[in-house]
């Protein structure tokens, strides 16, 4: 699993890409990778829990309207969910 913290560069070239970036054919949404997501508070940027090996989501992320266009970075983090416990 995969945190995706996007961080805005422009607020007003994310607000105009905002449709692009849930369409994005190669995105994350649209490999059905994304478990939740959402915009940070304040907006400075958003968040994604995502599933999928590393090399789809690199691919899914690099592909963004957001980073393509330069309207926002993202860092990559793997972590393992501990919670809740598995049976």
């Amino acid at each position: 699993m995969f945190l995706v913290l996007l961080q805005y560069q422009d607020i007003q070239a994310v607000d105009r890409l905002l449709t692009e970036h849930y369409e994005n054919p190669a995105g994350l949404f649209a490999r059905g990778l994304v478990r939740i997501a959402g915009r940070l508070e304040p907006r400075t940027g958003g968040l994604m829990i995502v599933d999928g090996d590393r090399k789809a989501v690199e691919d899914a992320v690099a592909s963004d309207p957001f980073l393509k266009s330069g309207a926002a970075t993202a860092t990559i983090t793997e972590f393992h969910a501990t919670w809740p416990p598995s049976e």
